[in-house]
């Protein structure tokens, strides 16, 4: 009998194995084709979405992927499905490939599934062809179009049942750049995690007030401890807003990375707090409190943000999060926000971090703050906002600047103060570079170990 078992084991096992395809996705492809194999790809990626089962990978060609669908909702590749917690569903660049998503309707990729991977994934948009003008006008229209404001990669659960929001996706090793909207989104979803990608240029000419990377309005899925929201190892620059959020009339936003409301409060729903909501509606007041009071904890480490419209890193209305580790440097310049900071949160962590402003800008801020643990911070102006006991107020002493900071060099000149000066609370065990941490004596502080 006990072997019998072990047989049934083996043998369910290997029945995953066999059910699991992997399919494939090329320009010269064909839908009418099966798509199990690369003389057989799919023409289109929303073929492939609609094949999928958990387990499965998707191998997409080298090549740009667009389509004409601007409807409301649209992308070129929509996401429904789920995986499972065993079997997550995986889309990735074919090996030694490059596939572009180019999108021109409201989104290059749309997640409203669970259980997915985004790996190695290109999604570029039209800002090179927009003119500011334009999207000026084009705001004060009643109707949107979704051309100004066409996000890159959104794990979109707003209009998900209460029970059926989006959770656990990771995007890895993408590359989201020049969406007139937001870069990467998450909207009513938890277990969440960014890592490795490059987003730059993104949100110029959207209405509504984003950012380069974005979390807002997590739903819990479960209670469990540890991290729901993970950030990290990311490179972040140029994204800022052009265009005046609809809601207020001004210029808002344009962070590098912005965790937002977690809480079920109303009041101000922007970080300059320039924007109060009036009393909702009955709908919207039964959504909220339909949304599970979100008691995960989020992790933003080992990021380098700079150059940003908005500040590089910070929380709004957000509760328990680790930002640890990382690098900003010069944010701010379209709504002059500080570099990094929590506004109206609680329970934040900010250690470690390299944080210098734009000239004339500020390194951090308060607002209506509780529970902040700040401490083994470096940044070249003295301020009195936070003070750690193991700050460190100098200049970082950066290898090589430039605007294009995955070209440049954020790592530390060897006679910079911030070598090996951080603390090993919460220590991350790799750089955004992925080299081990602690080389030396101790934990350098930014995202870079040296």
């Amino acid at each position: 009998m006990k072997n019998f078992k072990i047989f049934l084991l083996i043998s369910a096992c290997c029945c995953n194995r066999v059910l699991a395809q992997q399919w494939h996705v090329a320009v010269n492809g064909n839908d009418s084709f099966d798509g199990k194999t690369i003389k057989s790809a799919f023409r289109t990626l929303q073929k492939a979405a609609g094949v999928v089962q958990p387990g499965d990978i998707v191998f997409i060609g080298g090549g740009t992927y667009t389509n004409d669908d601007k409807a409301n909702g649209s992308a070129v590749l929509n996401i429904t499905a789920s995986g499972t917690a065993k079997a997550p569903i995986t889309w990735k660049a074919e090996p030694n490939e490059q596939p572009v998503i180019t999108p021109k309707g409201w989104a290059g990729i749309q997640i409203t599934g669970s259980y997915h991977i985004i790996d190695g994934l290109t999604v570029l948009g039209n800002n090179d062809a927009i003119v500011l003008i334009k999207a000026l006008e084009e705001a004060k229209n009643k109707i949107p179009n979704p051309y100004y404001n066409s996000n890159g990669i959104v794990v979109e659960g707003r209009k998900n049942k209460p029970t059926e929001k989006p959770h656990h996706i990771l995007i890895k090793n993408c590359t989201v750049g020049k969406c007139a909207g937001g870069g990467i989104v998450g909207l009513e979803m938890d277990y969440l995690t960014i890592e490795d990608c490059k987003v730059y240029d993104n949100a110029w000419y959207m209405r509504y007030a984003g950012s380069g990377i974005t979390t807002l309005n997590n739903w819990a899925f479960d209670d469990a401890p540890g991290y729901h929201i993970i950030i990290q190892r990311n490179y972040v620059w140029n994204n800022k807003t052009l265009v005046p959020w609809d809601r207020i009339g001004k210029l808002s936003d344009g962070n590098g990375i912005l965790l937002d409301v977690t809480d079920q409060e109303q009041g101000a729903t922007n970080p300059n707090a320039d924007e109060a909501v009036k009393k909702e509606t009955a709908k919207k007041d039964s959504i909220r409190s339909l949304r599970p009071v979100w008691k995960g904890r989020a992790l933003v480490a080992n990021n380098i943000c700079a150059f940003n419209g908005g500040s590089g890193i910070h929380t709004f209305r957000t509760s328990h999060v680790d930002i640890i580790n990382n690098t900003t440097y010069w944010n701010g310049s379209i709504v002059g926000y500080q570099e990094l900071f929590a506004n109206r949160s609680d329970d934040v962590v900010i250690l470690n971090n390299i944080i210098v402003p734009r000239p004339g800008g500020q390194v951090t801020s308060n607002n209506r703050n509780t529970n902040i643990k700040w401490d083994y911070n470096l940044y070249p102006n003295e301020q009195s906002v936070y003070k750690g006991a193991n700050d460190i107020v100098a200049t970082p002493l950066f290898i090589d600047l430039q605007t294009d900071i995955f070209k440049g060099n954020f790592g530390l000149q060897k006679t910079s103060n911030g070598i090996d000066q951080g603390t090993r609370e919460l220590q991350q065990i790799k750089d955004i570079k992925r080299k081990k941490r602690l080389k030396g004596n101790g934990v350098d502080i930014g995202a870079i170990e040296n």
